[in-house]
């Protein structure tokens, strides 16, 4: 892997004016407010208002179309994405979302999660818009394809991943600080997989006329996501999450039940 990454000056003085919004926003009184809506949701307070979150993404095909992007390295319309989906948020939804003060980065992690390929077809609209998919299942016949399975295979790569953590905190120096923030390593949605590897049909049926090897599958598929969150755990890649992190959809983390956050800043060594 590279441990470079390029963009024009132009573009890092863009970005560095739309980290500098993203810090106004983080800092206006209203963000403290909604914080506490969350604690007070999160730790069971007698009277808590639950927020109300509108997910962006699942019309990101209005919210973020191509033209609100101005970056056109690689580098900067990533880092120009994840900024604009929060001065979007504020500026169009305004929903109540804590507009964060931190830039968020992960670990360069590779795990080959099955030893096969879930690879997939898309279909486009009219328009030329993704508007739907199918899996090319590996598993044809659960009995005679389980074998295909094989145990995870994961790796970190510390080294890119302070190249990068060192790269952000260089373009965003006095403005946001750079966090880092692990999600589930691996799939813990077992089913889920399952649907991708054979397709729900096949699922069903095999319940049936397989019932044994439905129980093998499901079996490796929880030990499979055991071993990839423990070698997690053992590599040091797990950061608490009870912040401004969200636990799937639109629910987030803000608690004081739970120990206090790690620092925002954290060596990836």
């Amino acid at each position: 892997m590279t441990t470079e990454w390029e963009m024009p000056q132009t573009e890092r003085t863009y970005l560095r004016e739309l980290a500098a919004r993203q810090a106004e926003i983080a800092a206006l009184p209203v963000m403290e407010q909604r914080r506490q809506m969350w604690l007070d949701l999160n730790d069971a307070r007698p009277g808590a208002r639950p927020p109300v979150i509108i997910e962006t993404w699942t019309f990101d095909r209005d919210f973020m179309p191509p033209d609100v992007f101005r970056c056109e390295s690689s580098t900067g319309r990533g880092i120009e994405m994840q900024l604009l989906r929060n001065l979007r948020n504020h500026e169009l939804i305004d929903d109540d979302k804590v507009i964060p003060d931190t830039f968020d980065i992960g670990w360069f992690a590779a795990i080959d999660e099955m030893g096969v390929a879930l690879e997939r077809t898309s279909a486009n609209d009219a328009d030329g818009v993704a508007a739907g998919f199918a899996f090319k299942h590996p598993i044809k016949n659960l009995k005679e394809d389980l074998a295909l399975l094989q145990p995870a295979v994961c790796h970190v790569d510390r080294e890119q991943t302070a190249a990068w953590q060192a790269f952000v905190e260089d373009l965003f120096d006095g403005l946001l600080t750079v966090r880092f923030g692990t999600g589930p390593m691996g799939s813990t949605m077992l089913t889920e997989r399952v649907i991708e590897l054979m397709g729900m049909e096949a699922f069903f049926l095999a319940m049936f006329d397989s019932p044994d090897e439905v129980h093998t599958l499901m079996a490796f598929l929880r030990d499979n996501a055991l071993r990839v969150m423990r070698w997690s755990e053992s590599e040091g890649l797990l950061r608490l999450n009870n912040g401004d992190q969200s636990s799937f959809g639109s629910s987030y983390n803000f608690t004081t039940r739970l120990p206090s956050p790690w620092p925002t800043t954290s060596s990836p060594n």
